[in-house]
């Protein structure tokens, strides 16, 4: 009885999952995880025209004292022979070029060196010719609030909010979280016709299948008399979407997320 008390305790006292912030500054938006992995990547500028700005960026960062950074670029065309330069940015950093899509190590430090102060990061093809240009409109921002998420504001290892306190202040990362699986037993429900005519309403996933032509429902028992039904609601070339409801002794709700799945708006959730 005692060990069951405890273990109700310390079940209690565990966190609920938080999902972090997200922002967007200028034309860039960053983001941290559950362990204080940091990434920002480059928007296409409002009114631009992704047939001239077809290349994007990503900047990531790793937690703890030593994190380092890694840079990508990804876009049309051959990778090979590709040149990035910055824009802008002080005359020694102006002067550089790195040759790839992918730096790490020293190559990367110094570009998130110059990006801070920059304004546009350009890349060419190995003939010298411009195919890409990427706005650095924000980044200064998007680097301080990695600074300041993974703990190096006022450190020597910040690369915008530089201070005069070591490396070792930064804090390690998080550990990373334990997740207990849980082995679904049990057979899926049988739906009744008004539930699934219920569900598709409710979902509003009716509306993409007018034709009264829709794909099957899935059912998947999750024990304890509960069954996951997902309802679809739309297909892609490669993907398919659908909404999941949770149905028990003939009742349905909507499935509940620590955090709203990447899709979802102001309806229910939506899984990709």
């Amino acid at each position: 009885m005692r060990a069951m008390l405890i273990l109700a305790t310390l079940a209690l006292a565990q966190a609920a999952p938080q999902q972090g912030p997200m922002k967007n500054f200028g034309d860039w938006v960053v983001a941290c995880d559950n362990v204080k992995r940091c990434e920002m990547t480059s928007l296409l500028p409002e009114g631009g025209d992704w047939s001239d700005d077809g290349w994007q960026m990503a900047v990531s960062r790793d937690a703890g004292p030593g994190g380092p950074w890694t840079v990508e670029l990804d876009g049309d065309g051959p990778a090979s022979g590709v040149r990035l330069y910055v824009e802008g940015a002080p005359t020694a950093s102006a002067a550089a070029v790195w040759r790839g899509t992918r730096f790490t190590g020293g190559d990367a430090l110094a570009i998130v060196g110059a990006m801070a102060n920059g304004k546009a990061a350009v890349v060419r093809d190995g003939a010298g010719k411009q195919i890409g240009r990427i706005s650095l409109s924000g980044t200064s921002a998007s680097l301080r609030f990695i600074d300041a998420e993974q703990g190096r504001a006022g450190t020597v290892s910040a690369a915008v909010a530089t201070g005069t306190k070591p490396a070792s202040a930064v804090p390690a990362a998080p550990p990373l979280p334990v997740i207990v699986s849980v082995r679904a037993t049990g057979t899926s429900a049988a739906l009744s016709d008004a539930l699934l005519d219920q569900l598709w309403t409710q979902s509003d996933c009716a509306e993409n299948y007018e034709d009264g032509n829709r794909p099957g429902v899935d059912r998947h028992a999750l024990g304890g008399g509960a069954t996951l039904v997902l309802i679809p609601c739309g297909a892609g070339a490669y993907n398919f979407s659908s909404v999941p409801y949770i149905v028990t002794a003939g009742q349905a709700r909507v499935a509940a997320f620590d955090s709203a799945p990447g899709w979802t708006g102001d309806g229910p959730p939506m899984l990709v």
